[in-house]
């Protein structure tokens, strides 16, 4: 695979006004790469691509788009082509979690979240990647989870959505091979980027201990996407939970998910 040129080429990130978006986005600007960015605050968004323009001296547009309904993808498919720019990467990381047992939760929350988690992320994925499998260039990187690797009590439809996102790329990965398009799939485990705070998690020893900032969870992804890796797992105990649960029979591994998840069950 040949080397990948960041610098001078358009990055597309999604979820980009906080967490780990934000952090994608400062990093490609500080690596020289221009920047599309697309997330629901147009406030967030206008300052964070004139500072990272002022910064880094790149070219930077924003588009705010809704990713929870499909008027809000197909806004942002046609909003971005319409700026006439070559999109060489694509940072699918808008996502979010919602805690508690399904037969209580909200319907309609359970599907914006398929439609955030996993549409949108089809949808930018099979738009843009025609033109960087003409090209020879580019890919893409999907945000996944550790929870993708095993059943999530609790957080079941979230889990799930993370599954198909870490089955997903890795199937493009090998349709995209020996074609010099990347695609990888980062699975971090707990980041305080306000995704706890959200979903509705409440702090523990556990999560605590996985936890990683958002500057190391991005460096490794983007090493990662940058050899040309399919999967990257940032941190050696997420490494580790990641290895163990692909061994371990499935009803261990699913009572221990319950234990570890109990506690919002109880918050229904």
């Amino acid at each position: 695979m040949k080397a990948l040129e960041l610098k001078g080429t358009f990055a597309l990130v999604t979820g980009a006004s906080s967490g780990l978006g934000m952090e994608f986005a400062r990093q490609l600007a500080h690596r020289g790469a221009s920047l599309i960015l697309t997330a629901r605050s147009r406030d967030r968004l206008q300052r964070l691509a004139t500072d990272l323009a002022n910064i880094n001296g790149v070219t930077t547009h924003f588009v705010v788009a809704d990713l929870s309904n499909s008027e809000g993808i197909d806004g942002l498919l046609r909003d971005v082509d319409a700026l006439s720019v070559p999109v060489s990467h694509v940072i699918n990381n808008a996502g979010f979690g919602s805690t508690g047992v399904l037969a209580q939760s909200d319907a309609a929350t359970q599907r914006r979240m398929l439609r955030v988690n996993v549409e949108a992320m089809v949808a930018l994925s099979q738009h843009f990647l025609p033109a960087m499998l003409a090209r020879q260039s580019g890919g893409i990187i999907q945000v996944a989870s550790t929870s993708g690797y095993q059943p999530t009590p609790f957080m079941a439809t979230y889990g799930a959505t993370k599954a198909f996102v870490l089955s997903f790329s890795q199937a493009l990965f090998e349709e995209t091979r020996g074609q010099n398009v990347r695609c990888t799939v980062v699975c971090p485990g707990p980041v305080p980027t306000g995704f706890q705070q959200v979903a509705g998690v409440p702090r523990s020893r556990l999560l605590s201990a996985a936890q990683l900032e958002p500057r190391q969870v991005v460096e490794e992804a983007l090493e990662a996407y940058t050899q040309g890796e399919a999967v990257v797992v940032p941190g050696k105990l997420n490494t580790v939970h990641t290895t163990a649960v692909k061994v371990l029979p499935g009803g261990l591994v699913r009572s221990a998910a319950r234990l570890a998840m109990r506690s919002l069950g109880r918050q229904s």
